[in-house]
């Protein structure tokens, strides 16, 4: 093969790149509602669903968040991708469709944190499915969503448990 072949030369990006820009918005906004979560938990599991759930899961989403920005201004050269403001503006937009962390209970957090990361992941393979199809996905960019839905696809299970435990008591 040639390399020339292997570059992604008709990939399109301008088509993709609303894609990749979603992409980021999206999951600021999951690593917001996290960060609210952490800081809001309450009931008897408080000190563990602070520090081990939602602590670990915001600081993780905020560890991705980072490199996904990175990689996207790497692969479509375009410091645009990076806008705060835009970003920010986007990622409230998606935080209003899910219900506030501040005026939930313990199990109410949990459940909704759940259903929350659950329709991540479906819109994590949608994505894929997106660049993909207009030609973008490199091996590392295929790799790094791949990651981030087997880690996530993990908090899926921590916060089923939670819930579980909540529900016991």
């Amino acid at each position: 093969m040639r390399i020339e072949e292997h570059c992604g030369c008709d990939a399109d990006h301008e088509k993709a790149k609303p894609i990749m820009s979603e992409y980021i918005a999206t999951t600021r906004a999951l690593h917001l509602w996290f960060h609210g979560a952490h800081n809001v938990t309450r009931g008897v599991g408080f000190a563990g669903d602070h520090v081990h759930i939602y602590g670990e899961i915001y600081t993780n989403i905020q560890d991705d968040i980072d490199g996904l920005i990175e990689k996207a201004v790497g692969l479509f050269n375009d410091e645009m991708l990076a806008c705060p403001t835009a970003i920010t503006a986007r990622a409230a937009e998606v935080l209003k469709e899910y219900p506030s962390p501040s005026s939930l209970s313990a199990l109410a957090i949990a459940a909704s944190g759940k259903s929350l990361l659950k329709a991540y992941l479906s819109f994590l393979q949608h994505t894929y499915d997106e660049l993909k199809e207009h030609g973008v996905v490199t091996l590392g960019l295929e790799d790094f969503i791949s990651s981030a839905a087997n880690k996530y696809e993990g908090y899926v299970y921590l916060l089923q448990q939670r819930e579980k435990s909540e529900l016991q008591n």
